[in-house]
């Protein structure tokens, strides 16, 4: 993993016949030649590295920590020791510990390509953008012909903000690789934030024909022309949460202070003390809305794009089952009368417009059912439906109560939230919409 020379004595020999045993999973006789290993030669860093590996193998994730621990104080300095560690915290869940380590790893091995491209991977992990671009622009440094560090470093921009640097590392990339389809997709975003429309237009229309079903790209195109799209390309909300499901809970209740599914829980558990309902979870992501519930007295159904997400949300152990499929396809399937409340929390800010699941959430629920949803709040002097430079919907709150309305609810409640989240650091307004069917059977 380093530059760093590695010995060819007899205990590297051993080393290497007992890492080949571990990575064949031959764990019980690679345990027993470690545990030679460890009476002959002592505390060599080396050996603690491969007890942490053997224990994470064997599913002993407290005692893989303890071993990687003991190598990085056995060889302090070490860049190898100090790395595996930061690595093992990372994949342990603790990104805060494991970004730090990674600091110090570069500190100590700055000019390691192995080392910072490690750092890099670790820091886009932990969400850390300010880390994530000093250790790209470091790549770059270290090996400026790589066109992959160059092409990371341009995504990392464009997310920072930093548009008009992006661009123009967008634009080189884009001249040594026309074919690029992520540098041909980046340059088109970033040139329609900066407002050059015919960048755009010209680099969604060469997207189109190099991957003409791809539908990020025809809205990327629609953009460009002009319009605005009614609804976000399915293929990349899937592939967004897809890639942020294993840090979704921590990202979005620590550093964004998300709290709309305890909100939507709370109002439910009021409507139902007895726990008694069926619940319909649209957009269920990570379930949390499922996880501030607990067990209820009746069945929990998730709805979600996202695989990874599902899979998150079936760690909670309170969904009966999951729907892999739009949150239209699994209100357009399924049958009137259905369920006694229904929950939709931060999904229409992706599906935009909300006029045909506002009605076919109040045919399936029962009646006097509940429909419970959020949504990030436009001015009363714009539009009914904007789409934000995020890519995120916002809604007018007169325009959700009037298409409540119009499809029968009969009591509504709007309540605005300061802070529906966080975003760039700064508190973003939203509101929670609780919108009940009628007792009475029409």
């Amino acid at each position: 993993m380093s530059n760093y020379s590695i010995p060819n004595d007899v205990l590297t020999q051993e080393l290497q016949r007992i890492g080949s045993l571990i990575a064949k999973r031959e764990l019980q006789q690679a345990a027993l030649a470690l545990n030679d290993a460890r009476k002959r030669y002592g505390g060599d860093a080396r050996i603690f590295l491969l007890a942490s590996r053997l224990a994470e193998q064997a599913g002993n994730a407290e005692g893989a920590l303890q071993s990687a621990r003991q190598a990085q104080q056995a060889a302090p300095g070490w860049p190898v020791a100090e790395m595996e560690l930061a690595l093992l915290l990372l994949r342990q869940g603790k990104r805060e510990e494991a970004l730090a380590r990674a600091r110090r790893v570069v500190e100590l091995a700055p000019d390691d390509l192995s080392v910072v491209r490690r750092a890099a991977g670790i820091a886009i992990q932990a969400d850390d953008l300010q880390a994530t671009v000093a250790w790209l622009r470091k790549l770059v440094s270290l090996k400026p012909q790589e066109y992959t560090f160059r092409s990371l470093l341009a995504k990392q921009l464009l997310t920072s903000g930093a548009v008009e640097e992006a661009l123009a590392m967008y634009n080189e990339l884009v001249q040594e690789q026309p074919w690029d389809t992520e540098a041909l997709s980046g340059r088109a975003r970033a040139a329609l934030t900066l407002g050059q429309l015919t960048q755009a237009q010209q680099d969604a229309e060469a997207l189109v024909q190099l991957e003409p079903s791809n539908k990020s790209h025809q809205h990327v195109l629609a953009l460009s022309r002009g319009e605005s799209p009614k609804t976000l390309p399915e293929e990349g909300v899937k592939a967004l949460f897809d890639s942020f499901a294993e840090r979704f809970d921590e990202t979005l209740w620590t550093a964004l202070e998300y709290r709309v599914p305890q909100k939507a829980a709370d109002i439910l558990l009021q409507a139902h003390p007895d726990r008694k309902f069926n619940l319909l979870d649209l957009g269920c992501g990570t379930g949390l809305v499922g996880a501030c519930l607990g067990r209820i007295d009746g069945y929990i159904i998730g709805v979600d794009l996202s695989d990874e997400m599902i899979r998150k949300a079936a760690q909670h152990g309170v969904y009966e089952r999951f729907h892999n499929v739009n949150i239209l396809d699994a209100l357009r399937t399924t049958p009137g009368d259905h369920y006694e409340a229904i929950t939709c929390c931060d999904v229409l800010v992706y599906v935009g417009d909300p006029k045909e699941v506002i009605p076919n959430a109040l045919r399936i629920l029962k009646a006097g059912g509940h429909f419970i949803f959020s949504c990030e709040s436009a001015t009363e002097e714009e539009e009914d439906i904007v789409l934000r430079p995020s890519e995120r919907f916002a809604h007018k709150a007169s325009a959700v109560q009037r298409w409540c309305e119009e499809a029968g609810f009969d009591e509504i409640t709007i309540e605005q939230l300061p802070q529906l989240r966080r975003e760039g650091g700064e508190p973003l307004p939203g509101f929670l919409v609780t919108a009940r069917k009628s007792q009475t059977v029409h």
